[in-house]
């Protein structure tokens, strides 16, 4: 507790240094502490006085008239006295004083409270209860009055509240009972509170003119650092007088306004910056400028252009008033700041912020102004508004070209597609790129819809055109999209919806052209994110299914495999199309985990099947673009015991688009694995035989178009041919899908196709219904007694059962 107590007194003997320390800043400190009691002087000394004759007209008929007129004469020479010191300090008021003079205000707070303190002492024990009850509450309220004067200079406040305390707890101790000594106690406890706050109030009052000193003299040296920088720096110094002549001129200045400084004493200020070639900018600065000067406020930052010995440049001008005398403005004194470079790089900054530093076309954030200067606003009553059409175009397969060819010439192609663009555009309309290679146009005004589509059918044509970078031609082709504002949108985000719908529907039409938007697009938005969201929990929810497929050889009649495909059957979406679900499963991700499933089930089903008969799965190129497509794969055929050489892994073309050396690594370790690959659609798309020397597959599978067209025209049957005679060559089988009549199933056999599949053969069905088939499948048939069997064309994709499905393959094994 002493310990505390000591630390305690110590601190506040640190804070409270000022009041004896002799340093100049002490000494200042002390006078604004001296002032403050001053200012309170002539109201506590009225106070005072007021409280003496209250008192002793009070106590006149119960004390002797010799008491009470001493006393109060000896009040009214205290406070007359501490009136004429003063109003003698006010007259001289000191920036700084001694210590002595915080002793003199100790010794005239002493003086103050000898009366109370007497008064108190003498007289309390000696009046009746209600005179005693006034003398507590007029030396109660001296005592306070007292102590907050007093406060700044808390060794007098503190001299003051002990007297007072002393003289009133010596006039209860006088008194006769018990009830006083609580009494005593409470003055104590009140005397020494008191005291307490005027240290507190005095330490907080130095701290803050401590810190309002160091702040000036912060001030004063941050003022002196920029006299002295503005004295040697490159900025040209300038002063004219109150009508805005100048009064010094400097050689630079002179020099950098290419005239002389007797020329500019002749003209102002205004006048000379005025005298460089007019310019909007200028005309504004120059008045905002001579307003400044014409109201008398100071002025910083005024940037004008100007014309100058060293060419065209950007000036940044601050000034500020001169005082002459009271109430007077003698001029005006300021710097000239060149801040050309400043301006020229904002000025580079800003055409960066709205523009694409590759191509040079606008950004999006330039295209979103435009958009918005464009007042896409609801119409008035009786007007159709302003019309603008907003297209979006992205560069079909840019990142194969990308992969493939180099960014150096992927750029190339972006540069090559932002100058034809430009070329296809009026000067009033506004070509944006939006990142990647993703670009946009605003038509401002489109006059129709015609009008759009005439330009959406421009861009595809020119952009269609191959392009030549570093020797190498390179296949071009865009996809557009088109929407109109304000039927489609009024703001860049409703339009770029549109527009981006518009784009996805021309992609999903084979590319290479436009679309127009229309409210249908917005449905299939809108039924693509409800199957998105709704096929994540799909596989955990049992709704999704596999259905198998047969595959027959030919020559033998024999099932040689089966093809798995996934079908998904919602609640209340119903059955959904594989082609329309598994591209949102690509594209958010959940293909991953849909496949493995898949491929685990294919796996573990054809276990069941006969050895001869082998289960295709198709892979997305997702799914193959993973690194650890072949640990799935391994994990499904080890879990099942199916061996590697029953399964066949089926793609499609737009992988070798991609051209992701992960995605061939994975074909290459399955080949060695022992899984046989299959190229899917093969004919459609962008068919090319380099993908058939890229990698050597094992199966060509020849779509269902080119089956159901080689009955009409000959050269799809001579096209079918061409394939199966190159597939044979390169050691590779084939198979056709989709062969639904014995017809079609002739024409395949005579062109040397080895297997077919489809609806002839037998339709997609559970596993149980496909092991039994395969256990009524009929043995190969003695070929030189073999006839053809009319069968009846065509069964409804409903009504086929699984003793139409043996009929059917009864026939087929009848057929030479």
């Amino acid at each position: 507790m002493w310990s505390s107590w000591h630390k305690l007194v110590a601190h506040w003997r640190s804070e409270l240094h000022v009041y004896g320390s002799p340093d100049a800043e002490s000494a200042a400190i002390r006078a604004q502490h001296i002032q403050t009691i001053g200012r309170f002087t002539p109201l506590a000394m009225g106070g005072n006085l007021a409280g003496g004759v209250l008192l002793t007209v009070t106590l006149w008929p119960v004390l002797p008239s010799w008491q009470l007129l001493p006393w109060l004469l000896v009040l009214m020479l205290v406070c007359l006295s501490a009136m004429a010191n003063w109003w003698a300090y006010r007259r001289r008021p000191r920036a700084a004083v001694s210590p002595q003079a915080v002793n003199r205000t100790v010794r005239g707070a002493l003086l103050l409270s000898l009366p109370w303190a007497g008064a108190t002492a003498g007289w309390f024990c000696v009046v009746p209860q209600q005179e005693q009850m006034l003398l507590s509450t007029v030396v109660i309220g001296i005592m306070c009055g007292g102590a907050f004067a007093l406060a700044s200079v808390p060794q007098a406040a503190a001299a003051y509240l002990g007297v007072m305390t002393a003289g009133s707890v010596l006039g209860l101790a006088r008194s006769a009972g018990m009830v006083y000594a609580p009494l005593i106690i409470l003055v104590m406890l009140y005397g020494g509170l008191l005291c307490l706050c005027t240290l507190t109030t005095a330490r907080i009052y130095t701290a803050r003119l401590v810190s309002e000193r160091e702040a000036e003299r912060q001030r004063a040296w941050v003022g002196l650092l920029l006299r002295d920088f503005e004295e040697h720096s490159a900025d040209l110094p300038w002063e004219v007088d109150a009508c805005g002549r100048f009064t010094r001129v400097s050689t630079r200045l002179a020099t950098a306004l290419c005239s002389t400084s007797e020329a500019l004493h002749a003209t102002g200020l205004v006048q000379a910056l005025a005298a460089s070639p007019p310019s909007g900018t200028a005309v504004e600065t120059l008045a905002e400028l001579a307003r400044a000067m014409a109201e008398g406020r100071p002025f910083r930052d005024l940037v004008v252009p100007v014309q100058t010995a060293a060419g065209p440049r950007w000036w940044s001008l601050t000034g500020k008033p001169l005082e002459g005398q009271p109430g007077q403005m003698r001029g005006w004194r300021g710097v000239i700041a060149d801040v050309t470079p400043a301006r020229q790089a904002r000025e580079r900054l800003e055409a960066l912020a709205h523009s694409d530093s590759l191509t040079g076309l606008a950004n999006r954030l330039r295209l979103r102004q435009r958009l918005e200067e464009a007042a896409l606003v609801a119409p008035a009553p009786g007007d159709a508004g302003r019309r603008v059409a907003l297209i979006c175009l992205d560069v079909d397969h840019f990142k194969s070209i990308n992969d493939t060819l180099g960014h150096a010439v992927g750029d190339a192609v972006l540069v090559e597609v932002a100058q034809r663009m430009r070329a296809c555009l009026r000067p009033e309309d506004l070509a944006a790129r939006l990142g990647g290679d993703e670009f946009a146009l605003l038509i401002d005004p489109a006059l129709d819809d015609a009008h759009a589509q005439a330009i959406a059918q421009r861009l595809v044509t020119a952009l269609g055109q191959p392009l030549e970078v570093s020797g190498q031609t390179v296949p071009l082709t865009v996809s557009v999209g088109v929407a109109v504002s304000p039927e489609h949108g009024r703001s860049l985000d409703e339009l770029l919806g549109s527009a981006d719908l518009a784009l996805y529907a021309a992609k999903e039409a084979g590319r290479d052209r436009y679309a127009f938007f229309s409210p249908r697009l917005g449905d299939r938005h809108r039924r693509r994110v409800l199957i998105g969201q709704e096929l994540r929990g799909a596989l955990d929810r049992g709704e999704l299914a596999l259905a198998w497929q047969l595959q027959v050889n030919i020559e033998s009649r024999q099932a040689v495999g089966v093809e798995v495909l996934l079908r998904w059957q919602h609640p209340t979406l119903g059955a959904v199309s594989p082609a329309e679900f598994i591209p949102i499963a690509e594209e958010s991700g959940q293909i991953n985990a849909i496949g493995t499933w898949v491929l685990e089930q294919a796996c573990s089903g054809a276990v069941g099947l006969p050895a001869t008969v082998a289960v295709s799965v198709n892979a997305s190129p997702v799914q193959l673009l993973r690194g650890d497509f072949m640990d799935t794969v391994v994990r499904a055929l080890a879990a099942s015991g199916l061996p590697a050489c029953r399964l066949k892994v089926e793609i499609t073309e737009s992988l070798f688009l991609e051209a992701v050396p992960v995605a061939l690594a994975n074909l290459h370790g399955l080949r060695q694995l022992g899984v046989q690959i299959a190229l899917d659609d093969f004919g459609i798309g962008f068919s090319s035989l380099s993908y058939l020397l890229r990698f050597p597959f094992d199966l060509l599978k020849i779509d269902r178009a080119f089956v159901l067209e080689m009955m009409a025209r000959d050269d799809a049957r001579a096209l079918v041919r061409t394939i199966v005679e190159m597939a044979r060559t390169l050691g590779m089988g084939t198979i056709a899908e989709g062969v639904e009549d014995l017809a079609q199933l002739e024409v395949l056999r005579q062109a040397g196709c080895d297997t077919v599949q489809g609806y002839l053969v037998a339709r997609p069905m559970p596993l149980a219904q496909l092991h039994t088939l395969l256990a009524d499948w009929p043995d190969p048939p003695d070929t030189s007694t073999a006839r053809v069997v009319p069968l009846r064309a065509g069964w409804p994709a409903d009504t086929q059962t699984p003793v139409e499905t043996s009929v059917t393959a009864a026939a087929l094994s009848l057929t030479p």
